[in-house]
């Protein structure tokens, strides 16, 4: 499950306000600043939180003695299904409440790592004016003529300020709608389930500029300047790639290791994948066709023969184009995930098929030097301990003893593996490195490693945003399976747009 929460501050600012008249009254007119309701609107299918694409978030602010510094206490709740989800924030720290269709609840805290609160109230500070922004080929529209533009977590927004109207804030994938409340929303803190009393603290109190300022009271001053010529319109990337900016062609899945299933023919959804990918019908307009090869990948690892052989017939079978006596793969689109990568690789290795120069290669997570998970469970299915938790929770969930896939992916140059095993692996890194089109994860997503997933290319043509070809985001294995949808937020956190508005 995707957890995310919010501060109900807008990302927001001023362009045109009298910086002395601001200053003259930002201390004693933040008292006077009223509680917010922000209503979201999420643009993308794949970014529904909880299954709902709009909410809303009440603020209230939170000033501290001296008057010249302010955070927000907030909350939003989310009820439509069960379980109901609120998440809360009070005095700086994070909390979330999750309660049955018994009332039963549960409190824990939110910790930093998952948004950064403490970066929210910065970008509102860092707000600056400009002439006009557009999404894609969209004019973002200001009736009022006070555009600015911030960043928060790495991607640009457009602010339209209308004074006590409220506040509008647009971004490629999300609107914002500020309202200024006539009344005070006292919120209050949670109790947590287990644990301390409170959590740790994910934001602090801090002081506003004048535009800032302007905005979370809504008291814009009628005295403005001029906006300075250096300014320049924003551009913003488009809400949804829906065109293929090459030649779409048919699409064939193969999920990772740990799917029991075999299936003799393709299938047309995911289901069948023991929950190895997630459906990407509707983010991929390259595909005229979506396929999945459906492959047991528990009894066989990624050297095996007849795993390779049936990945190429499916593959060969894709296309009308494709020489099948050669096998040749033409004209189609291979997506693999985790272990599906080094399946493919070897099979191009040991010659069991060939991809065209019409045939692209996506590669996404694919352990290219063995896997940290294989070895952590199969040291621990090896311990001789037979009272040891570990063993006994991984025997539990079917990961003891480890199957022979499972073992396939031990470390390349490891105590696990063996000199063909390591020779079949620097074989499976030269076919990857000439043919794929990769996306990988920070650091690592929980089982693989970015290292790992590199293969030997150059780490230098990767980045974070989800319009990089050689994409490397901040996720997890699951979610680079398309399993979790698309963050809020981070453009390092866009699976499913980066692989709709990738070229192929």
């Amino acid at each position: 499950m995707r957890v995310v929460t919010f501060v109900a501050i807008a990302v927001v600012g001023f362009a045109r306000s009298s910086v002395a008249e601001l200053n003259a009254s930002l201390q004693t007119s933040l008292y006077d600043a009223p509680s917010l309701k922000l209503h979201v609107a999420l643009k993308r299918k794949t970014m529904e939180l909880h299954g709902q694409s709009e909410f809303d978030i009440y603020a209230t602010p939170i000033v501290s003695t001296s008057g010249g510094r302010v955070f927000y206490n907030s909350f939003a709740t989310f009820c439509e299904n069960e379980p109901n989800f609120n998440y809360t924030i009070v005095d700086g720290s994070a909390y979330i409440v999750t309660s049955d269709a018994f009332d039963a609840e549960k409190v824990e805290c939110l910790p930093l790592c998952l948004l950064p609160f403490d970066e929210i109230l910065p970008a509102l500070n860092n707000a600056k004016p400009i002439p006009s922004a557009s999404i894609g080929d969209k004019t973002v529209e200001c009736p009022s003529g006070n555009l600015l533009k911030t960043t928060f977590a790495g991607t640009q927004y457009a602010i339209c300020a209308s004074g006590e109207t409220g506040v509008l804030v647009n971004s490629s994938d999300l609107d914002v709608t500020v309202e200024y409340l006539d009344d005070s929303v006292d919120i209050l803190k949670p109790h947590l389930t287990d644990g301390p009393t409170s959590c740790e603290p994910v934001e602090k109190p801090i002081s506003l500029t004048p535009t800032a300022f302007a905005l979370v009271t809504g008291k814009i001053p009628s005295s403005t300047s001029r906006m300075l010529k250096e300014e320049v319109h924003m551009e913003m990337e488009t809400t949804t790639c829906e065109t293929c900016l090459s030649t779409p062609r048919p699409c064939i899945f193969l999920h990772g290791l740990g799917n029991p299933n075999e299936e003799a023919e393709l299938q047309d959804t995911s289901e069948l994948t023991s929950g190895r990918l997630g459906d990407i019908h509707g983010h991929a307009p390259c595909c005229s066709e979506i396929k999945y090869a459906i492959l047991n990948t528990v009894d066989a690892g990624w050297r095996n023969d007849t795993l390779h052989k049936k990945f190429c017939d499916f593959s060969l079978s894709m296309s009308s184009t494709s020489n099948v006596d050669a096998g040749i793969v033409d004209n189609t689109i291979i997506v693999t995930h985790s272990m599906g990568g080094l399946v493919v690789a070897h099979a191009l290795a040991k010659g069991a098929c060939k991809f065209s120069e019409t045939t692209s290669w996506v590669a996404i997570s694919a352990p290219m030097t063995g896997s940290m998970a294989a070895d952590f469970i199969v040291d621990y299915c090896n311990r001789e301990e037979t009272i040891d938790v570990a063993v006994e929770l991984l025997e539990l969930i079917g990961q003891c003893p480890a199957s022979k896939s499972r073992r396939s992916t031990t470390y390349q140059g490891g105590k696990h593996n063996t000199p063909p095993i390591d020779a079949a692996f620097v074989a499976a890194q030269e076919a990857y490195r000439g043919t794929v089109i990769p996306h990988k994860s920070k650091k690592n997503d929980g089982f693989v490693e970015f290292q790992s997933c590199l293969g030997g290319l150059d780490e230098s043509q990767f980045g974070n945003h989800y319009l990089d070809r050689f994409y490397r985001p901040q996720l997890n294995h699951a979610d680079t399976a398309f399993k979790n949808g698309d963050g809020l937020f981070k453009d390092s956190k866009k699976p499913n747009k980066w692989f709709e508005c990738l070229e192929l």
